[in-house]
């Protein structure tokens, strides 16, 4: 019997995860000051999502760090990243909450484990804790709705967050000691293909940010270009080849990281990558996923000219450059031919000034190059 395949369980983004702590925190400050000081726990706390959705988090801790004339309150929360596999997930997100005399907002800091952004391109000012608007704005309207005036101070931070970090997108996107506090919908969605794509987006605008002229003219013209690689085979060749450059991994997700890279601005785009997975531009296949785009090594033979019966992609390299015989540069042409016909179609199809592609074998050398200037 055919065994009924499991619905992936949601979790909840590090913003939510922030803004209930916070909630808990300000519950707990509000109750300490009613009663004289005595205070009671918080299980657990209701928060909106930004799309009007009420969900309960759980609070795994809530106490008074200080009391007196100036008390504050620690409530912490489990990230709970659903089935993601979210480096994330079970992390503690802490709030401590205080009230401030002479504010009348809201203030929130980032503490202990909270990246803080170091370049433009990002939501965040450069120099400011990485804690992005919607879960800002969660943090503020989940305090409100529990101390309505006066000024309030929240400090989010997440023990063990600099360590993680180093596992995430944020050293990529100049976010230094910490994870970010994130999160649009307020729910993590398993191995969300959106979150993949709006990753890449945001390394693209902080490329853009790094590299636009200061007069901010549209288009960058005369910048190096914006190098696009599949993966980290790709990205370690282009360093080893370029040195200090710019590049965004963009994953099965050419035509998207192409299309946003020229609605952005960029005039100038490099790709670097396997003759496999770059061949399949030239077939037409834009999503080199391989449930979405067929096996490239029957193009790849057909245009370089080569017979027989492979089974990779690196077989046809190899097989024709023993054709060459001992010249290689022969070889390297005919790739390199290959590489100008894929920068030729992304020229024709997005538009740019000019186009780069090099491609790699599976040891990270660079077995052909091409350029198509539109």
């Amino acid at each position: 019997m055919k065994e009924k395949s499991r619905q992936l369980r949601h979790g909840y983004t590090t913003g939510v995860c922030a803004a209930a702590a916070a909630k808990a925190g300000a519950i707990l400050l509000r109750g300490f000051l009613a009663d004289g000081g005595a205070g009671t726990g918080v299980s657990d706390v209701r928060i909106c999502l930004p799309g009007g959705k009420l969900v309960k988090i759980a609070i795994s801790e809530t106490k008074v760090l200080t009391k007196g004339r100036s008390p504050e309150t620690y409530a912490a929360v489990l990230k709970d990243a659903g089935d993601d596999p979210d480096v994330t997930d079970g992390l503690e997100i802490v709030a401590r909450v205080r009230l401030i005399e002479g504010e009348k907002g809201v203030v929130i800091k980032g503490g202990t484990g909270v990246g803080v952004v170091t370049g433009p391109g990002l939501q965040v000012r450069a120099g400011e804790p990485a804690i992005n608007p919607v879960p800002c704005r969660m943090i503020r309207d989940a305090v409100r709705g529990v101390i309505p005036e006066g000024g309030v101070e929240v400090e989010i931070s997440v023990p063990g967050g600099e360590e993680v970090a180093e596992k995430t997108f944020n050293p990529r996107l100049g976010i230094v000691g910490g994870i970010s506090i994130i999160g649009t919908t307020g729910i993590v969605v398993p191995m969300s293909v959106d979150a993949l794509k709006a990753t890449i987006r945001c390394e693209i605008d902080v490329a853009y940010e790094e590299a636009k002229p200061r007069d901010s003219k549209p288009g960058i013209e005369d910048s190096k270009p914006l190098f696009l690689v599949p993966g980290k085979i790709g990205e370690d060749a282009v360093k080893a080849l370029f040195g200090d450059i710019r590049i965004v991994q963009m994953s099965n997700f050419v035509g998207h990281a192409l299309s946003y890279a020229s609605k952005r601005g960029f005039r100038n785009i490099a790709l670097g990558g396997h003759p496999g997975k770059l061949a399949k531009i030239l077939m037409g296949y834009y999503d080199t996923h391989s449930k979405n785009s067929p096996q490239a090594k029957e193009f790849v033979a057909d245009f370089l000219g080569v017979r027989g019966d492979f089974n990779t992609v690196e077989e046809i390299v190899r097989s024709r450059e023993n054709a060459a015989g001992a010249d290689c540069n022969e070889r390297k042409k005919t790739l390199s031919d290959l590489a100008r016909e894929i920068a030729r179609k992304i020229n024709d199809d997005f538009g740019f000034k000019s186009t780069i592609v090099c491609l790699f074998d599976m040891k990270k050398n660079l077995i052909g190059e091409g350029i198509w200037v539109g």
